[in-house]
């Protein structure tokens, strides 16, 4: 990155690191009649699956879905969509986040090297 030196570059990802830590590990350290319960604890589980699909949704479909050229028989030659689907598939059928991202992740893998043939 243009601008930064490498200690700085190091500060910032060592604060990072510390930010998502602190973030992380709040409820941990907080009394037990202070914890959250029902929809927000499940919800606070949900988190880093949502988070992850609004970071990786958009960039799917703007370039297969709503790419200008592109028809539904296009979109299913795009192994992002189809692994997202297959998350979305594997998390509706089990609501395990885990799974999901590791079948999400294999199919992307398997259709990345189909591709490549």
């Amino acid at each position: 990155m243009p601008g930064y030196s490498d200690l700085e570059l190091l500060l910032l990802m060592g604060a990072l690191v510390g930010v998502t830590l602190v973030a992380r590990c709040f409820f941990l350290v907080l009394p037990q009649r202070w914890q959250p319960r029902g929809a927000l604890e499940r919800a606070l589980r949900a988190a880093p699956l949502a988070a992850l699909v609004a970071i990786t949704l958009p960039e799917i479909l703007r370039t297969s879905v709503l790419a200008e050229a592109a028809t539904p028989l296009q979109w299913l030659g795009d192994p992002r969509l189809l692994a997202a689907l297959v998350l979305s598939a594997v998390w509706a059928a089990t609501r395990q986040g885990v799974l999901a991202l590791l079948a999400g992740s294999a199919s992307y893998l398997v259709l990345l090297a189909l591709a490549a043939r």
